[in-house]
């Protein structure tokens, strides 16, 4: 060991510049490291993904300048990947001298590479003649920085840091709404919120008014009830300038095995008129994605109070979301509603049983593996799932009465083709006057009233069709199949549905094929061929 401590740093940070020629190389490089020799229950239990190199170069590339001097913050910064390639791509577009870097990290595993990292990134823009200031907060992000949610006046903002531009690829899992950073966050809370919507919502508080952020999270926070709050807040502080899908959700972050259907997004303080939207099949295809450009009250209504955001990834979904704003209606209109299944099983237990006879005293009980395309399979035994409820004056209050209803999965598996799996359920095919319906499936219902047969193959064919799927995915990003979602979408005048039911009961068990063709032809005034299932002999329609 030398006697010159600098001298040794001066050879230990030469060494790394062999090695490594700009500081997001090395951070890749621990990185990988780290992944490899870290257990998948410690990455997830922390909501550790770590961004691969290209995918940090795409981020970086889509901060645009500013001034010789800037500040940046990184909140759940990991190796610092982000922060390396956000600053090698804007000292090549810009002159800069100066670069104030906030950094937090709470996993002490991983605080001993961001030191590392953030050490040579200080060393490679010293030798360029750039100054870096840096502190590396071991404190909570959401916690250190929840008096963005107190701040009621001008002077106010005075005691928070605001920063030209905000990179991060935030941590993802899900906290009781009890949790300290929910309850610090609480503007931005609805239920059990996602901890990537709260990084999102502090990180918007936080920018200056020429401020930037550059964030890739997934895209769940786009619709749904559970993030209506988080949208109120983010779309009141923001903007979004750019969007990034990947088209293979299972290739971004394949050293952590992680499925997770993501979008890299730029937002700005100041209005963005247009939202352009690139696609690339996985992190391979960011040099040449696909790109277009939409007006931003095409994809999102800032005047509405869910602000739900669509996300098209291609002409075919944008024509889809065009297809769906001309109709006017909801289930509503038609006093048809959408309820969540009653029946959460842990807490019913002694009414459930595996054996029986469906009688008058014992009713069936309808899972989500009951429900098939267009089909319920009943009686259909998985593992220890009981099949059957007992009708009794106790249990009553969690059983609905025997009518005619169309049933959806609320959670789809990756193995199903549709988001949207749902079937026709006859009162007719059961000899009860209740029946069950668990937790995990929604059901369509008429509540002072019965469900035409017609309506409901109608309604059953449309949530089957692949234009509803479609229009689905341009704004539903998880698994989740949400009945405050499906009952805000607009649906087609019900002569026309009650039309397609007329047409698809005709067919024994109808495929998508048939279900497609039927609902284009209605809907889209296509030209319709009655034909049997088994010529298989149908013109495929484009739009879906």
């Amino acid at each position: 060991m030398s006697n010159h401590p600098r001298i040794d740093y001066f050879c230990i940070m030469m060494e790394l510049k062999k090695k490594h020629t700009i500081p997001s190389e090395f951070a890749e490089f621990l990185g990988l490291e780290y992944a490899y020799s870290t257990s998948d229950k410690h990455k997830k239990d922390n909501g550790q993904y770590f961004t691969p190199k290209q995918i940090a170069d795409f981020m970086g590339n889509l901060a645009s300048t500013k001034t010789n001097k800037i500040s940046i913050l990184d909140p759940g910064c990991g190796t610092g990947i982000l922060t390396c390639s956000l600053i090698e791509n804007l000292i090549q577009k810009s002159a800069i001298t100066e670069i104030e870097l906030v950094l937090y990290e709470t996993d002490e595993n991983v605080l001993t590479i961001t030191q590392k990292v953030i050490e040579f990134l200080a060393f490679w823009l010293a030798e360029k003649n750039i100054h870096l200031k840096y502190i590396i907060n071991r404190a909570d992000f959401v916690i250190e920085n929840s008096k963005v949610f107190e701040i009621s006046t001008l002077f106010g903002s005075e005691i928070v840091s605001h920063y030209d531009y905000i990179i991060s690829n935030p941590p993802y899992f899900k906290i009781s709404k009890n949790d300290k950073r929910a309850k610090a966050a609480r503007e931005l809370v609805y239920g059990q919120p996602n901890i990537y919507s709260l990084f999102m919502g502090v990180a918007a508080k936080l920018l200056k008014q020429d401020g930037e952020m550059i964030f890739i999270t997934p895209r769940s926070f786009a619709a749904g009830n559970y993030f209506k709050a988080f949208r109120q807040s983010f779309f009141k502080d923001v903007s979004i300038s750019n969007i990034h899908i990947f088209e293979s959700r299972n290739k971004m972050f394949k050293n952590d095995n992680v499925l997770q259907e993501n979008i890299i997004l730029r937002a700005t303080k100041q209005f963005n008129s247009d939202i352009r939207i690139t696609v690339s099949l996985c992190d391979k295809g960011l040099k040449n994605p696909t790109e277009k450009v939409f007006k931003t009250n095409s994809l999102i209504d800032l005047k509405s109070r869910d602000k739900v955001l669509f996300i098209p990834s291609n002409d075919k979904e944008t024509s889809t979301i065009e297809i769906f704003k001309r109709w006017q209606n909801t289930l509503n209109d038609f006093n048809i509603r959408i309820s969540t299944g009653p029946i959460v099983a842990f807490r019913c237990t002694e009414f459930l049983k595996t054996e029986g006879e469906i009688n008058d005293s014992l009713s069936p009980l309808i899972w989500l593996h009951n429900i098939k395309e267009m089909e319920l399979i009943y009686p259909l035994q998985k593992g220890k799932k009981p099949g059957f409820i007992i009708n009794s004056d106790e249990s009553r209050k969690v059983l609905l009465k025997n009518k005619n209803y169309v049933l959806l999965r609320r959670f789809s598996s990756k193995d199903d083709k549709s988001r949207l799996v749902c079937c026709p359920f006859f009162s007719s095919d059961f000899e009860t006057g209740m029946v069950g319906f668990e937790n995990h499936l929604n059901y369509i219902h008429r509540p002072n009233g019965n469900l035409s047969e017609n309506e409901i193959w109608g309604f059953s064919a449309l949530y089957s069709s692949s234009l509803f799927d479609t229009y689905f995915r341009t704004f539903n990003g998880n698994t989740q199949v949400g009945a405050t979602e499906l009952k805000q979408i607009k649906i087609p005048p019900l002569e026309d549905i009650i039309l397609i039911g007329s047409k698809i009961k005709e067919f024994n068990k109808p495929d998508k094929q048939v279900i497609n063709e039927i609902v284009n032809e209605v809907l889209l005034e296509r030209t319709y061929v009655k034909n049997t299932r088994s010529t298989n002999n149908f013109t495929r329609i484009g739009v879906a």
